[in-house]
């Protein structure tokens, strides 16, 4: 039921009444889906009781603006009601009956989740290797591991050679699959004004995206300040990889996040680890069971648009899950409505999630 149609049926004294004479409800005003008062929002969540108002599968339209080109373009930007449940913030405080919401449509734009992690070596200003960094020489497509102490002289007989603060050499050409650590976090939680750069580097050797994805505005920047007044952070789990990071759980607090296999209800590689399925995505694909992944396993719910064009061909999106098998594949939505993985140096839009409480 919209928001409306509760306001049709019960007037604001009586609502007011219900929820103790909270003030601020009076404000919320809807039409249709389009919410008003994005404060008043707040405290109806706040309340404990927004899943009196709304239901799994409701739509609110937040304004958002994508100043990223010459001309502003502005949407009216639909997110889905996917949870209502706890959630924790920066201090670990449960909030009760939050409101999860998750963009029906992916991105207008693509953006990298990490890039390849290879440092050019100069060896006529680095003949000897330094310390903490890992080397590879390189002859076209062959990249052969050195095994050099601090100190030790690089070897001159190679084409060129290249430096990695992970000792991997997939992260060195592929990128890294660690959400904690990812291009696609940080520009999610950046409100950077186009051309400020929205990137800094996480880790010793960790690289940045192209100029063209990092002179774009942060996504929050496409936000009214009225709505990023309430988005705050939230305590997020993402399973790592288990050969380069043992398989750790990290946890982050992000005010915008990703969504996890298991969450948009596929089989996870570690259950229980990345959130519960949310029930909107286990309604919607009417599977008896979660997605296992495979290309066999298709699902018309998931074939997801991007809001640049809603009507046009399903895009890929993608998702925070790390393939926990190697550690450079991170996972995605398919267009084709399936979950799946590819290197994290490939850019694709995404569903941006966030938790209002």
């Amino acid at each position: 039921m919209a928001l409306l149609d509760i306001f049709k049926e019960t007037t604001q004294k009586q609502i007011l009444a219900e929820l103790k004479a909270q003030s601020a409800l009076v404000s919320i005003l809807a039409h249709g889906y389009d919410i008003e008062s994005p404060a008043a929002l707040r405290e109806l969540v706040a309340s404990g009781q927004i899943n009196r108002w709304l239901n799994i599968g409701d739509v609110i339209f937040i304004p958002w603006t994508d100043n990223g080109g010459n001309t502003p373009v502005e949407y009216q930007y639909p997110f889905v009601v996917v949870y209502i449940g706890d959630a924790y913030d920066e201090n670990d405080v449960k909030h009760e009956n939050a409101l999860w919401l998750m963009a029906m449509y992916g991105t207008p734009r693509d953006i990298i989740f990490d890039a390849a992690e290879s440092t050019p070596v100069d060896l006529t200003e680095e003949p000897n290797a330094l310390e903490g960094w890992y080397y590879w020489g390189v002859d076209g497509s062959t990249y052969t591991e050195l095994h050099l102490s601090t100190g030790d002289p690089i070897p001159t007989t190679y084409a060129s050679v290249a430096k990695c603060g992970i000792n991997n050499v997939s992260v060195l050409r592929y990128g890294y699959n660690r959400w904690r650590d990812s291009a696609y976090r940080q520009w999610l939680n950046s409100d950077a004004e186009k051309n400020e750069g929205w990137w800094t580097e996480q880790h010793m050797g960790d690289r940045p995206p192209s100029d063209a994805q990092n002179n774009l505005p942060g996504w929050l920047n496409g936000f009214t300040e009225e709505w990023r007044a309430i988005f705050k952070p939230v305590k997020v789990d993402t399973a790592c990889n288990t050969v380069t990071d043992g398989g750790v759980t990290d946890t982050t607090y992000d005010t915008f996040f990703l969504p996890s296999v298991e969450q948009m209800y596929g089989a996870p590689q570690a259950a229980g680890v990345e959130g519960e399925y949310w029930p909107y995505w286990k309604e919607e694909t009417g599977l008896d069971a979660p997605s296992n992944g495979s290309s066999s396993n298709t699902n018309d719910a998931r074939k997801i648009p991007s809001i640049a064009n809603p009507t046009g061909s399903a895009v890929y999106c993608r998702l925070r899950s790390a393939y926990r098998g190697n550690s450079h594949y991170v996972c995605l939505v398919f267009t084709a409505g399936y979950l799946n993985n590819n290197n994290a140096t490939t850019s694709y839009r995404a569903l941006p999630a966030c938790v209002i409480y």
